[in-house]
């Protein structure tokens, strides 16, 4: 009998599993097949203090189920029990930890001193602080990095109350970084080190206007490092405007893959504006994403926009050297994708489809 290739029989099961009609079919009309215990989806686990003492239970009756997982994210409020580092430290294979708070801590700051033991015994590449962490200081943040000499990615998306005096030892092989709040602060700190790290893929998000001066000083300081480049704008619209009227991106002559996100018209004027800068980089794939809001204002904006100018210079090839670009529309709280904006958009670019670089 001919027999699924093992991903899609994965990929069923999986979906049956999680759809208690279909599998409840497949039990009428296949009664020698019994779901078993999909090893795979130990592969990523969510810790919380409801269900620690149970996942414990789980791997003490399967000592295999350690061995499998790769990536914790550990959903916490205050202060991590101390049962999550015997968790750890049972979990040697762990190469991605990501740190979710389960509400805003706004008041109560995150104590991280308790993982030390753990990260220091792990082989973490990639390590996460969630939007909504709060921390004492930055020197906390950066204290739990040091502890993992093998991280090649950071997230950081937590603020700190305040700044301390000490000694970073931030990893060799750091060459992804993604900031998602505060970012002038973590930025300037950057800019004072005797050395950066060679970051040669960098995600801006939540941009906001005092933090424009920081980001242009570290894009030029990156230099010919950076190959890969997001930036993400609030939805002021005139921000990434401002930006591509201070930013030389010319002189990062590596910088491969660019994304920009923001809300009309200011995202559009500011991908105008860095269109020939990305040429002299040699830059070959964009991504262009615009936040959409669904209220006529926001129609009458895009429907108002010179879309003309934007065709004529990405249907250059002397103007415009992108291989591929990519745009996408979307809501700016649900992040649903608005597709009949999108296609008006399409229908205003007629000479760049015609290109073939839209994809």
């Amino acid at each position: 009998m001919t027999r699924f290739p093992s991903e899609l029989e994965d990929a069923v099961i999986d979906f049956c599993h999680s759809d208690r009609g279909t599998l409840a079919t497949c039990g009428l009309v296949c009664r020698d097949w019994l779901p078993a215990s999909r090893y795979h989806k130990f592969s990523s686990v969510s810790l919380t203090a409801n269900n620690i003492t149970g996942f414990l239970e789980i791997t003490s009756a399967s000592e295999a189920i350690t061995h499998l997982v790769r990536e914790v994210e550990l959903c916490y409020c205050g202060p991590f029990p101390p049962e999550v580092v015997s968790v750890l430290m049972l979990l040697k294979r762990t190469a991605r930890l990501s740190l979710h708070p389960l509400r805003d801590e706004v008041v109560r700051v995150a104590s991280t001193s308790s993982l030390a033991v753990a990260l220091a015994s792990l082989q973490i590449v990639h390590l996460k602080f969630d939007f909504r962490s709060r921390f004492e200081s930055l020197g906390q943040v950066i204290g739990c990095v040091c502890l993992c000499p093998q991280l090649e990615s950071l997230e950081v998306g937590g603020s700190w109350m305040r700044g301390v005096e000490f000694e970073p030892c931030l990893p060799k092989g750091l060459h992804t970084l993604t900031l998602t709040c505060d970012l002038a602060n973590f930025l300037t700190w950057l800019l004072t080190l005797d050395e950066l790290p060679n970051i040669r893929k960098l995600n801006l998000q939540h941009i906001v206007r005092r933090e424009i001066p920081a980001i242009v000083q570290y894009l030029e300081a990156l230099g010919e490092t950076l190959e890969s480049l997001t930036l993400a704008f609030r939805d002021h619209g005139a921000l990434a405007d401002m930006f591509a009227s201070r930013v030389d991106l010319a002189q990062n002559t590596n910088l491969r893959e660019f994304a920009l996100e923001g809300s009309a018209p200011g995202v559009l004027n500011a991908f105008i504006q860095l269109i020939p800068q990305l040429y002299l980089c040699k830059t070959v794939t964009a991504t262009l994403c615009i936040r959409h809001g669904n209220y006529p204002q926001a129609d009458q904006v895009v429907h108002a926009y010179p879309w003309e100018t934007l065709d004529a210079i990405l249907s250059d090839p002397e103007r415009c050297g992108l291989e591929r670009l990519s745009l996408a529309v979307i809501e700016p709280v649900s992040v649903a994708p608005q597709a009949q904006v999108l296609e008006y958009i399409l229908d205003q670019l007629p000479l760049t489809r015609g290109r073939g670089i839209i994809f």
